[in-house]
């Protein structure tokens, strides 16, 4: 296994965020469900840290460490700070157990999601804006593998529809913030960080770099099969249905 000096580095020269026991939120949630313009309001409130997608395990037993060291080399963590945040857009990052996390599932119709999918998969020219089917069995797959951990674990969820983040921002917001107990609530503005709009850690189209949450167009030139939003459309219903008795 290969060491990262840099990283040792920072956990090193900062022994009370290395052995501090932080809260942890997770977002379960998938790819083009406005999740980054969510992470964003989230880290940027003074008792969260955390911005983007991990890609670590939360099953590794070493996770917690291994995303201090991430954001103390981002220069995103003190000691202040209450919450360690992630999102999770691929079930191979899921924890097999959710207690001792704060739950937020954000999930789109199916509608506008997959054409996002395409459309962004166009944007970067990778395979997503070519398949329907790739950007439907993506989606299903992942509403599946968000409804099996939330069946396994008997915990409150907060549940947020996309749609609901951009048309009714300040209601979604103020139950976000009372979920997580915050002193000072979300704001619909927020900060820019040093790895905005870079793809791999999520959206990489200038919205993102607005500051705000604003709501834009959905796309309407890629085509989707009405069977495949039907079924798309069920998985959505089960998901939902279940974070809300939750």
């Amino acid at each position: 296994m290969m060491v990262n000096f840099k990283k040792l580095f920072q956990l090193v020269t900062h022994p009370i965020v290395t052995t501090k026991k932080y809260e942890k939120i997770i977002l379960l949630s998938h790819m083009r469900s406005r999740s980054s313009v969510l992470s964003h309001v989230l880290g940027s409130n003074s008792e969260i840290s955390g911005y983007y997608e991990q890609h670590q395990r939360h099953a590794d037993p070493l996770f917690d460490i291994k995303v201090k060291a991430n954001l103390l080399l981002d220069n995103n963590l003190s000691s202040q700070h209450r919450y360690l945040y992630d999102k999770v857009l691929h079930g191979r990052f899921d924890p097999k157990n959710l207690q001792g996390y704060k739950v937020i599932v954000l999930i789109r119709k199916p509608n506008s999601a997959l054409k996002s999918i395409m459309s962004m998969g166009n944007l970067t020219k990778s395979l997503w804006g070519k398949d329907p089917y790739r950007a439907f069995a993506y989606y299903c797959q992942r509403l599946q593998s968000i409804i099996d951990i939330i069946e396994k674990n008997n915990i409150d969820v907060c549940f947020v529809e996309a749609d609901d983040l951009v048309e009714k921002t300040d209601h979604v917001l103020n139950e976000i913030s009372t979920f997580l107990e915050l002193d000072s609530p979300l704001s619909s503005h927020y900060r820019s960080f040093d790895k905005t709009g870079e793809a791999i850690y999520g959206d990489p189209s200038d919205n993102i770099k607005s500051g705000s949450i604003v709501k834009t167009e959905n796309n309407t030139a890629a085509v989707v099969s009405d069977e495949l939003l039907a079924v798309a459309q069920h998985y959505y219903d089960r998901c939902q249905q279940l974070c809300i008795k939750n």
